[in-house]
């Protein structure tokens, strides 16, 4: 049974970090496609933030780029801020 750290809402559906790999889940109208990554490949994480966060009016916007072994990215966009860094503390506490 595979433990959900985080889940988080992105254009793909969710990006969701497990305690044994990372996954975008893309779930609509009866098909649920998952391209994940194990901790053993990958390589490094990238956040790049592409709206400020406002208080009150905004979370922020930001894209989680996790790259692993033959150049694989799982490529998460419009994640907010405080997910997008909270998905790499992980994913990086993780990384071996």
């Amino acid at each position: 049974m595979n433990n959900i750290l985080l889940k988080t809402r992105c254009t793909k559906g969710s990006l969701v970090v497990y305690d044994d790999k990372v996954a975008i889940e893309m779930s609509m109208l009866g098909t649920h496609k998952v391209n994940s990554m194990p901790y053993s490949r990958i390589t490094g994480v990238e956040v790049n933030t592409k709206m400020a966060k406002i208080p009150l009016l905004s979370k922020g916007a930001a894209t989680v780029k996790i790259y692993g072994q033959g150049n694989q990215i799982l490529e998460a966009n419009f994640v907010t801020v405080d997910d997008a860094m909270k998905a790499e503390e992980l994913i990086n506490a993780r990384l071996k």
